[in-house]
């Protein structure tokens, strides 16, 4: 772009000294000269491209004209338009990566150094101001006696505040104390002044404050992302591009546009550049229409034709004899109903008549018409196909008529067949033809009119006569227009089966019936160290080619390589893998082995417990046995101690009484 909305193509002009001389003997010296100015200007290498196909060339008639004081004569000036593989110029996958971590790299250095300006900045303006204080601030008022000051303080003091310093020490005191009473009643006025306006200066710094800081925000993440989409590339690799921004006066940069963008050009953009930008987007979009109308052409002949009259007019034989033989067949009780059919067929009957006059009629008047402006126009494959539609309508009122008679027998299927045919899904087969047909379809309405076919059909260049046309389009063609979804698309059901072989014809149209012109071929002495050779209408550099196959090679080397190292570390973790399997065979016997005892451990803690169990109710038992002994024990031995008492007592009164 140069400017705004200038568009032009990358290039400059030839250079003898840098790009060789001859550029009409040798066709690499432009190729150099688009190499060194593409480069100079975007930054892109186009030494690696290996096809460069001459698209167009433009011849200026410049008349003589006085250039800096000198008559230039008159000469033509010739522009070259090249277009080159330039996707030979993607880097590989680990040059992208490298290009990636470079680029971050690089961005995180200039960050880190933005800052430290930054810091040093502030250092610098923090210094200066301390110097600045430290000379020109004068002490406060509070803190000064002029009658207990010493000479040179007062001089300071006097001039710090921008009096004279000259005088006696007495005019010095009474000049500084005159000084510090008038500091002393502005200080006064100011505090009081500043009482007021504190509260509305404090909310309005606030919102200054608040609406700096969100701007500075914005501006700050602005950058960033800027920043990040200049140095993070994305994952995908991709041609990088570095506009110069002092090429053309500072008016050069660089935009990604489309075809159609290019077409959309305008009256005011008359300007050598801008036309020759939109020369090659109509000569580009004349080559794709010739390309997707090529491809339309091929599919259009490998159809098969449409069926011929007289086996249309056997079906309508049969049709005829099926319906008789229905009718005989079929016995229906109810009469009215069928007379109502029979007046309905009549009706349709006079309907179709009246509609046949009307269409004669019609034709006729059209004849006449056509005979009257041109006689020379008579088209035979028109009135066939006007015949072939008449047939048609009279196919299509017969099935209507035999689907109302058969009536409601075939309702149940007729409706579960709509519903089969609303459940199957269309899959685009033949993309390749669908981008075709949608390339003339702009509005993609999914259809194209017939005389839009017609068109693309005739500027193909075949020389192909009407009736050819014509033909071609009835295989498709149906209301003056043809849905190219139907050639493109099939069921799913139908999408594994196999495609019938496409029908051989002819591609090269008429072109073979008409004489070819000359083409006288100019010899052109090309030097062999040139490197170039025509193939296929390209310039093809051998010596590029050569570079990229050594390029290629290296890469594959380092591959090779690096499939060696990857093939060894597979190796040795598959060693890796073998012992942790067997070590994890070892830990798995080791871990049955402790199951199997934890088992028998847990079986013996069961027969443990349920003898603890036992000798615990042993125990209660005994126990309890035992209070009983103790307690018989117990009243035993209180009776044994009354009867002793009891003995006793006896025996003292026996005493006694003795």
């Amino acid at each position: 772009m140069k400017g705004k909305d200038e568009a032009m193509a990358i290039g400059g002009h030839w250079s003898p000294s840098l790009d060789g001389p001859d550029p009409e003997k040798d066709p690499s010296v432009l190729i150099k000269t688009a190499i060194r100015c593409c480069k100079a200007l975007t930054g892109i290498d186009l030494s690696v491209c290996t096809q460069w196909y001459r698209f167009a060339e433009i011849r200026y008639h410049r008349p003589e004209e006085t250039h800096k004081g000198r008559t230039v004569p008159a000469h033509v000036e010739t522009v070259v338009l090249f277009f080159p593989d330039v996707w030979h110029c993607l880097p590989t996958r680990s040059e992208w990566e490298t290009l990636s971590r470079g680029y971050k790299q690089q961005l995180v250095e200039k960050l880190q150094g933005e800052r430290k300006e930054a810091d040093g900045e502030q250092d610098e303006e923090e210094k200066d101001d301390g110097e600045a204080k430290e000379i020109s601030t004068p002490t406060h008022w509070s803190k000064l006696d002029p009658k207990t000051m010493k000479v040179n303080d007062l001089r300071k003091e006097l001039e710090s505040r921008t009096l004279s310093s000259k005088g006696l020490k007495s005019q010095l005191i009474a000049r500084l104390t005159k000084q510090l009473k008038v500091e002393e009643q502005k200080e006064e006025q100011k505090e009081l002044e500043k009482s007021e306006k504190e509260e509305e200066e404090e909310e309005d710094r606030k919102s200054e404050d608040d609406k700096e800081e969100e701007e500075r925000k914005r501006q700050e993440e602005m950058e960033r992302q800027r920043r990040e989409r200049r140095y993070i590339l994305p994952d995908e690799p991709a041609i990088i591009v570095h506009p110069n921004w002092a090429a053309k006066s500072g008016k050069f940069d660089c935009s990604i546009m489309s075809l159609s963008v290019l077409l959309d050009y305008r009256l005011e953009d008359n300007k050598e550049h801008s036309f020759e930008v939109s020369l090659f987007a109509e000569l580009f979009n004349e080559m794709l229409q010739r390309d997707f109308g090529v491809r339309i052409y091929k599919a259009l002949i490998s159809l098969p034709e449409r069926e011929d009259k007289k086996d249309k007019k056997s079906k309508k034989d049969e049709r005829k004899e099926k319906k008789e033989e229905k009718d005989d067949e079929t016995d229906d009780p109810k009469p009215k109903r069928r007379k109502s059919g029979d007046d309905k067929d009549k009706k349709e009957d006079r309907d179709e008549k009246k509609r046949e006059d009307k269409r004669k009629d019609d034709s006729k008047d059209e004849e006449e018409t056509e005979d009257d402006n041109n006689q020379e126009e008579y088209d035979p494959m028109e009135a066939e196909d006007a015949e072939d539609e008449d047939e048609d309508r009279d196919e299509e009122e017969m099935n209507k008529r035999e689907d109302r008679r058969e009536g409601n027998r075939h309702c149940k299927e007729r409706s579960s067949k709509d519903k089969e045919k609303d459940k199957t899904q269309m899959v685009t087969v033949n993309r390749d033809l669908l981008m075709a047909f949608v390339y003339f379809d702009q509005s993609h309405c999914g259809y194209l009119l017939e005389k839009d076919m017609e068109e693309i059909l005739y500027t193909l260049g075949l020389h192909l006569s009407r009736a050819q046309v014509k033909k071609l389009l009835n295989k498709v063609v149906l209301r003056e227009s043809c849905f190219y979804r139907r050639l493109t698309d099939t069921s799913k059901d139908e999408e594994n089966q196999e495609e019938s072989e496409e029908l051989q014809e002819d591609m090269l149209g008429n072109r073979l019936l008409l004489p070819s012109p000359t083409i006288k071929q100019e010899s052109k002495a090309i030097e062999e160290n040139v490197g170039l050779i025509v193939y296929n209408g390209a310039m093809v550099d051998v010596g590029s080619l050569l570079q990229k196959l050594e390029k290629s090679e290296r890469v594959r080397a380092e591959i090779e390589q690096k499939l060696q190292l990857l093939e060894e570390k597979t190796d040795e973790d598959e060693k890796t893998i073998l012992q942790l399997e067997n070590s994890n065979k070892s830990l798995s016997a080791e871990l049955k082995e402790v199951k199997k005892d934890l088992s028998q451990l847990q079986e013996n803690l069961k027969i443990s417990d349920d003898k603890n169990l036992q000798f615990e109710g042993q125990l209660n038992k005994t126990i309890k046995n035992l209070a009983t002994v103790m307690d018989e024990i117990q009243s035993v031995l209180k009776q044994d101690i009354v009867k002793n008492e009891d003995k006793d007592q006896k025996s003292k009164e026996n005493g006694a009484n003795v």
